[in-house]
C-alpha cells in the first residue's frame, strides 16, 4: 500500500478537507438562515405588520434546552462509544429536555389562553 504523502505530496492536510467542508456547509447554512430572516422583516416592514408580530420571549429557552440537549447527547454517545463511563451527560440531557417540555408547555398554555 502506498502512503498518501508519497503520493500526492499533500501530507496529512487532506485529513482536514472534510472538516473544512463540513464548516463551509454550517457556515453557509447559517448565513441562509440569517438572509431569509432578514428578508422576512422587511416585507413585513414594507407591509407595515412588523409592530404586529408578538415576539416570543421564551425563544432563549428553547435555544438553550437544544443546546444543551445536544451536548448531553454528543458527550453520552462519546462515552458510550469509548468504552468510558457515561458521567454528567446524563444530566445534560435531563436538564435540556426539561427546558424543551417546559417551553412547549408555556407555548400550549399561551395558545390555549389566546383561542
Amino acid at each position: 500500500m502506498v502512503p498518501i504523502q508519497s503520493t500526492f505530496g499533500l501530507g496529512d492536510a487532506l485529513f482536514f478537507v472534510p472538516f473544512v467542508f463540513i464548516l463551509v456547509v454550517v457556515l453557509a447554512f447559517a448565513g441562509a438562515v440569517v438572509y431569509l430572516e432578514h428578508r422576512k422583516e422587511m416585507a413585513l416592514i414594507e407591509r407595515g405588520q412588523y409592530d404586529e408580530v408578538s415576539r416570543d420571549s421564551r425563544a432563549w429557552i428553547l435555544g438553550g434546552g437544544l443546546l444543551v440537549l445536544a451536548l448531553g447527547l454528543g458527550s453520552v454517545v462519546s462515552a458510550l462509544l469509548s468504552g468510558g463511563a457515561v458521567g454528567d451527560g446524563v444530566t445534560a440531557v435531563f436538564v435540556g429536555l426539561a427546558a424543551l417540555a417546559y417551553y412547549f408547555y408555556k407555548r400550549r398554555a399561551v395558545g390555549t389562553t389566546a383561542a
